[in-house]
């Protein structure tokens, strides 16, 4: 029995050292360039394919950001013209939904298929609020670049639950979907 235990403990001390792909995690926050695109896409972007209910519910936004622009940032900045802003190929799209709340799509410029934002609220495209200290909550932070495959998403996933802990999350994008490879607190 007590070797049992032993082992178990010695699988969960392993399981904390690696992410979710079983790679060791980081020891320190990763940064953009350690996650690089491997080529910006340059062309006009594939249509978006609308084809879930929640999809449907925001293709007006989805439309107008993959065509127009709008709702695409760049270094803090709505861009306003079509293009990626994400990954190398993906179009990062964001629209309030009335403050404190965001919501945010991802297209791939080269196919036009739609994806959910990281940390996404019960398989829709809105993001968590971020609460810090005794704030009532504001938008969750974002940080990405047209170059790196990196997103870092300051946000509360539990804003709603007494003593919530905010956290800033790294995801990778990559296969077509997020993966979570450092959490640090926030706060």
């Amino acid at each position: 029995m007590k070797i049992g235990r032993f082992a178990l403990v010695i699988a969960a001390a392993v399981a904390q050292t690696l992410n979710v792909a079983g790679e060791p995690k980081p020891k320190v926050p990763p940064r953009f360039e350690d996650y690089p695109a491997t080529e910006v896409f340059a062309r006009k972007p594939a249509p978006p394919k609308i084809v879930r209910s929640s999809q449907r519910r925001y293709q007006t936004r989805i439309r107008e950001g993959v065509e127009k622009g709008w709702g695409v940032y760049r270094d803090g900045l709505n861009q306003a013209k079509p293009g990626p802003n994400f990954a190398g190929d993906m179009i990062f799209i964001q629209w309030s939904c009335g403050p404190p709340c965001l919501m945010a799509a991802l297209v791939n410029a080269r196919t036009g298929e739609v994806y959910n934002p990281p940390l996404a609220v019960d398989g829709t495209f809105g993001l968590p609020l971020l609460v810090v200290g005794n704030s009532v909550g504001q938008n969750a932070e974002l940080e990405f670049r047209e170059n790196s495959r990196l997103m870092i998403v300051s946000a509360t996933p539990n804003w709603f639950k007494k003593h919530a802990r905010s956290y800033r999350h790294y995801f990778v994008w990559e296969s077509n979907q997020w993966r979570l490879i450092y959490k640090e607190p926030f706060d």
